[in-house]
């Protein structure tokens, strides 16, 4: 078999607290008389409240100092958590940080807003369609300051950012091994598509061939091409690490977006509904483990669905926490619970 290019794969600057840990759900478990219910916990990366874009961030990190970079910008929607660790990871090193975010600026802070301003982001509100115009003036106005502006793609998805969740996966398959079990099915969020390329990828190159893999996206269907990027990602990381030999296809992951008449997604990015609160109720109350409504929420969702209606006795269901828990902060997100208490 051909080996993969540890030293492409270990080309990052070292930012997360890893391994995250790999535990059982008992309790949820017990709930669903299900055996084997787990979670990869990646809301425990360690960086400014944690969660999985910090493992794309190592390499992006690397590839802005090498670049002699001294601002990192990147993009996406108010509520970003993407934005918010790139923000910290820039704090961490003296660096300026940029965040280009979708939308009208709002009547005030919530949530990951909060935390963008402590950490003395530089936030520009945009209108979608204006985005690029927007970034190539900022890059301007900033160079013409002096600085060098490192961009970094929406969500850290590129082929870099994929190879954090490669190392994610050599990560998992060495505690699935410590720990004696068999994961049958992975539930992930799917957004930038860059986490669940990393993870289609690592479960070829680290011997979990035999893995289910669900995508549960955050978008509603149409909105996003997601399995064409998520080969596209893959592929490309392949590549980059040498592995030409790995043939990545449709047959490899299962992008699920639940039924037609009542999505995963909920109402739109950000935009959970009444079955998104009810899996982060479900999990806070019985695991103690917060949830987000715009990512691992969705996903929760369709993981307690697929364990109570299809998986058997013989599943290990594994379920991947990408972070995210400032979003409950959102404003949107208070005046929904405020409003249902009680679910």
């Amino acid at each position: 078999m051909a080996k993969c290019n540890e030293e492409v794969l270990e080309r990052r600057i070292h930012l997360g607290y890893f391994p995250t840990p790999l535990q059982q759900l008992s309790r949820l478990g017990q709930k669903f008389m299900h055996p084997s219910l787990w979670i990869k916990r990646d809301d425990l990366t360690d960086v400014a409240l944690g969660g999985n874009k910090i493992r794309k961030l190592e390499y992006h990190l690397c590839a802005a100092l090498e670049a002699g970079a001294d601002t990192l910008l990147t993009f996406g929607g108010a509520q970003t958590n993407h934005g918010r660790l790139t923000a910290a990871v820039a704090a961490s090193y003296g660096l300026k940080s940029i965040l280009v975010l979708d939308g009208r600026e709002p009547d005030e802070l919530s949530g990951n807003l909060v935390l963008d301003n402590l950490l003395g982001s530089d936030v520009r509100f945009v209108k979608p369609s204006l985005r690029n115009e927007k970034v190539e003036e900022i890059v301007q106005e900033y160079e013409a300051q002096g600085h060098k502006v490192f961009i970094i793609p929406m969500g850290g998805s590129n082929a870099l950012g994929t190879l954090g969740y490669v190392v994610m996966m050599r990560e998992l398959a060495e505690q699935i091994q410590t720990k004696k079990i068999a994961p049958t099915h992975l539930f992930v969020a799917v957004g930038s598509t860059g986490t669940l390329a990393g993870i289609v990828l690592g479960a070829k190159m680290f011997g979990l061939d035999d893995l289910k893999i669900h995508g549960i996206p955050v978008f509603p269907p149409g909105k996003m091409e997601m399995t064409e990027l998520t080969l596209e990602y893959s592929r490309a990381a392949a590549e980059l690490l040498g592995r030409t030999d790995i043939e990545i296809t449709e047959d490899d992951f299962i992008i699920d977006h639940g039924p037609e008449e009542d999505p995963y997604s909920g109402l739109g990015y950000n935009i959970p509904d009444a079955g998104t609160y009810e899996a982060i109720r479900t999990f806070a109350t019985a695991e103690a483990i917060f949830l987000d409504p715009c990512y691992s929420g969705k996903a929760a969702r369709a993981y307690l669905n697929f364990v109570e209606q299809e998986a058997t006795a013989a599943d290990t269901v594994l379920f991947v926490h990408t972070g995210g828990s400032p979003g409950l902060w959102a404003k949107v997100n208070m005046d929904y619970l405020n409003d249902h208490p009680q679910g």
